[in-house]
């Protein structure tokens, strides 16, 4: 069995804690499907900006079912680093590690995304179920 991961964006905690069960697409949260392709942002963004990954980290554990779903709290600090990195950045990655279109459009959305919680100062969670 494979694990699902989406990432996405919330106020605070608390409607974070509401993608629990089920996912934040079913709570109509602002969210980029991973599944099946990134769990740990902390890995990309330290390749993608060129900094060691002990710069971020670990994600925070917010709420946890303890069975088969949890939400999890990006740190500041790599929500940043992933919204400032530029176009070209993104291209020349995408090049040298011979991604396809759907990995692409999979890191050109988180990066867009992170860049949407930066502005509006809400947190970048990650929802996983097993």
């Amino acid at each position: 069995m494979g694990v699902l991961v989406d990432y996405f964006t919330a106020e605070s905690d608390q409607s974070a804690e509401r993608a629990l069960s089920g996912g934040p697409a079913r709570v109509k949260l602002p969210y980029v499907d991973c599944k099946g392709w990134i769990d740990e942002l902390g890995d990309l963004v330290a390749e993608l900006s060129g900094r060691d990954v002990s710069e971020f980290g670990d994600s925070e554990v917010v709420v946890d079912d303890s069975e088969v779903s949890g939400v999890d709290r990006v740190v500041p600090e790599t929500v940043a680093a992933l919204a400032a990195i530029e176009n070209a950045r993104l291209s020349e990655y995408a090049e040298d590690e011979l991604l396809n279109d759907y990995e692409i459009e999979r890191i050109t959305a988180l990066r867009d995304l992170a860049r949407e919680a930066v502005r509006l100062s809400h947190g970048m969670y990650r929802w996983m179920c097993v």
